[in-house]
């Protein structure tokens, strides 16, 4: 076989369900291939920008190994943005591009670039196949990089290669990577500081999905109050009676409370820490698997294990703790002020006004299934989705470190795509879907049944508040939009436009009822989003 069917093949006996691409010149060969074959879906994207947000996201949301491909020179390059995304967020992506042919690298051909060194900064592993022998072993040691270090692989294959016969063998499943086991000493030094504790909190991450229901137990036997960031929001129901809400700008003022009479703080799978957030003097505790994720900070006690192995030696050395009521009622009184929060603005709207955002956030959280992926662009809308959408089992998918534009929409395709049964949810701003608009045909085409909710104020929302916060006038913020109904159905989508705050939850039900691709073009109030951190009443780290 040659490398281009080699390639589909090993794809296939790994597990990859889809390769997210673009054609182009440099991979006919393989595409030609995938053409050939039902084991592996090919997905027509209409930016490689989009076909890389869109692996990126798979991989996400199952946490295994996800493909895009693209053409060399431009193709390369246009995937780049997605990547990056996958790269700070520690997700496995393989990107799998054309390259001149081999006796044309190095050389000024039309669209040729170094490629390993265009994605050295953002990649675990990068190389060039200029041998159709050396295929096999590059594949796999691709995939077992991203599989071990949670980032982006890279493989570009020279035009020529693609159609030559390969010597290489389909291999059988990848070997299993172990859990980190943790450090004795640095585990039992941790529960003796928690059994000390006189008012902690714990803040949940994304790592923390996976072991929610031992955090609960864990903060129950503390008394303490859980901090949810983003990627933690839905691990745990949000009613619960510890729970404060979020950290940072998406947070609760309830946290801020919280924290500023806390006496230790316990990250737990989080990589993201808002030093503009955290009391000065306040002591850390942080478990995570991945000593690279450790918080440089002079009161932090580190613990490198999985938290599937450290919660339970916790919970069994916490029986002999003494009750914290005092705390724990403290704990439940800012609960209480943290479930307002918000919802007397969304409540109190006038219902001929322009929707209020966070409206649209508590709308949202009446209608969607428990198990909805509510997948979000980049903007204001963000921050309040972190502040007023109140989650019980709701999964965010998100651009996490790298805040990308225009994610939202290429996220949730994938995710119709990899959890066809799971109801899946767009929350973009007009400024975020302009960015990958064309995607619209994509999602037509693959007939993926998502309800797209634009938040259409007619301006760069976070960008124009943070202008007017550092005492600038806003400029280059304002948006002219089109009619994105009108857009919607010359793609054969249905539309609905929303003007007002009672015609929102019914259009709403409606939208997420049809479970057919739907644009809710929701007309919303300009950006009104109060700073947090005006907020804290702490001496905060930075």
């Amino acid at each position: 076989m040659n490398v281009a069917q080699y390639v589909t093949k090993q794809l296939a006996a790994w597990g990859v369900k889809r390769v997210y691409g673009v054609a182009g010149d440099g991979i006919f060969a393989w595409l030609d291939a995938l053409g050939k074959q039902t084991e592996v879906q090919y997905i027509s994207c209409r930016h490689e920008s989009a076909a890389a947000m869109m692996a990126s996201a798979e991989a996400k949301l199952t946490g295994e190994p996800t493909v895009c491909a693209a053409t060399m020179g431009p193709g390369f390059v246009n995937l780049l943005n997605g990547l990056a995304d996958a790269h700070t967020d520690r997700a496995p992506v393989i990107a799998i591009t054309g390259q001149v042919e081999t006796y044309k690298l190095g050389g000024g051909y039309k669209q040729f670039i170094a490629q390993e060194d265009m994605i050295r900064p953002i990649s675990v592993y990068q190389t060039t196949v200029s041998h159709p022998d050396a295929v096999g072993e590059a594949l796999h040691r691709a995939f077992v990089s991203v599989a071990e270090q949670k980032g982006v692989a890279h493989l570009a294959i020279c035009k020529d290669v693609f159609a030559q016969k390969t010597k290489a063998v389909v291999l059988p499943p990848l070997p299993h990577i172990p859990r980190v086991l943790g450090d004795r000493v640095e585990i039992e030094s941790a529960a003796e500081r928690l059994m000390r504790a006189k008012a902690p909190l714990l803040l949940l991450g994304a790592g923390a999905r996976p072991a929610a229901g031992l955090c609960v137990q864990l903060a129950e036997q503390l008394g303490a109050g859980m901090l949810l960031s983003l990627g933690a929001k839905g691990a745990i129901d949000e009613s619960h009676r510890l729970v404060l809400g979020g950290l940072g700008e998406g947070g609760s003022e309830a946290a801020l409370h919280a924290l500023n009479k806390a006496d230790l703080l316990v990250i737990l799978g989080a990589s993201w820490f808002p030093k503009a957030f955290i009391p000065k003097q306040l002591s850390i505790i942080q478990v995570d698997h991945a000593a690279r994720s450790m918080h440089a900070h002079a009161q932090l006690l580190p613990v490198t294990a999985d938290l599937l192995d450290v919660l339970p030696m916790w919970c069994r050395r916490l029986k002999t703790r003494p009750a914290g009521d005092a705390w724990e009622k403290r704990i439940e009184n800012w609960h209480a002020q943290f479930w307002a929060e918000n919802g007397e603005g969304s409540q109190a709207q006038p219902p001929d006004e322009a929707v209020r955002p966070e409206g649209v956030m508590h709308a949202l959280a009446q209608v969607v299934a428990d198990d909805a992926i509510m997948a979000l662009d980049t903007g204001e809308h963000t921050v309040w989705f972190n502040r007023a959408f109140r989650a019980s089992r709701q999964l965010p998918l998100f651009s996490g470190k790298w805040r990308t534009m225009g994610f939202g929409l290429p996220a949730a395709i994938a995710a119709k795509l990899a959890f066809p049964e799971r109801q899946v949810v767009c929350i973009t701003g007009d400024g975020g879907l302009q960015m990958s608009l064309a995607e619209l045909m994509t999602a037509a085409e693959q007939q993926v049944a998502i309800t797209v909710v634009v938040m259409n104020n007619r301006t760069l929302g976070l960008e124009e508040l943070k202008m007017k916060q550092e005492g600038f006038r806003p400029f280059g913020v304002q948006l002219s939009n089109p009619d994105f109904g009108l857009w919607a159905r010359a793609c054969g989508v249905d539309s609905q436009t929303v003007r007002t705050g009672s015609a929102l939850e019914p259009a709403l039900r409606q939208a997420i009822a049809d479970q057919r691709l739907t644009v809710l073009d929701v007309h919303c109030t300009a950006p009104t989003l109060p700073a947090r951190k005006k907020q804290i009443p702490f001496q905060a780290q930075a």
